[in-house]
């Protein structure tokens, strides 16, 4: 049998020891520190918002509207009161330079489909089956892009926000509606639902319920699609 230096091994553990204890002194340049996530408290407010709620409405709805000023979208306005449904949906496709808008209406049966381009303006009656041309006829995006009255279910809430969350790919601050300021002085006064509003500043939806003793009034608003929306020619359309 052939005998081993009694020394060999435990010279052989040192070396490897200090080694080891060498490569823990060199810099780390490899490790990347971790991102701090976004909280209600170190988020990005835009102008007009606040951790506490709306800080002037005027200003959030002006942020809102320069953020998707030019931008392709398609968003949805609902308003749900009794057995009374309105449901007003709008795509603009900036590319194309095309537009179209459904508005349906349960309480008068009314169900229109008006598609936007550079030949003009056509508006087609689902119910009736009428198509009403109008070549010349021009149109602003902005304008048929845009839902009137969207700021009237957020006037005069009371709201915090409660977590962070994404859209579209984009961060976003979601709030959470507690009741109605001065509820003594306004129509409503009572108040529940949520706001999410994305980081560049457009409002990404909400889900209001207001009303009172007599009344109750569900408004509901968002934008399905952002940056990629397209508009393309109905098939209710004759061949030109």
């Amino acid at each position: 049998m052939v005998a081993r230096p009694r020394g060999s091994l435990h010279t052989l553990l040192l070396a490897v020891a200090l080694l080891l204890a060498g490569c823990s002194a060199l810099p780390v340049t490899d490790q990347q520190t971790p991102t701090a996530q976004p909280t209600v408290e170190n988020f990005s407010y835009p102008s007009g918002w606040s951790q506490t709620g709306i800080t002037n409405i005027a200003v959030a709805l002006r942020t809102h509207d320069e953020t998707v000023e030019n931008v392709s979208r398609k968003s949805r306005w609902v308003i749900i009161q009794g057995d009374y449904n309105r449901t007003v949906v709008r795509t603009f496709d900036a590319d194309a330079g095309t537009a179209a808008m459904r508005f349906v209406d349960t309480e008068f049966e009314t169900d229109r489909h008006v598609y936007y381009s550079a030949n003009g303006v056509y508006e087609y009656d689902r119910t009736t089956g009428e198509l009403d041309q109008r070549p010349d006829e021009d149109w602003e995006p902005s304008r048929v892009a845009t839902h009137e009255g969207i700021q009237r279910p957020l006037l005069h809430l009371e709201i915090n926000a409660t977590e962070i969350v994404s859209v579209k790919g984009t961060t976003a601050v979601r709030y959470t509606v507690t009741g109605i300021r001065r509820p003594d002085s306004a129509i409503s006064n009572t108040a529940t639902g949520h706001i999410v509003v994305a980081e560049e500043g457009y409002i990404a939806e909400y889900n209001i319920t207001r009303g009172n003793d007599e009344f109750t009034r569900q408004t509901l608003y968002d934008v399905s699609e952002f940056g990629n929306a397209k508009v393309s020619r109905p098939a209710w359309l004759p061949d030109e």
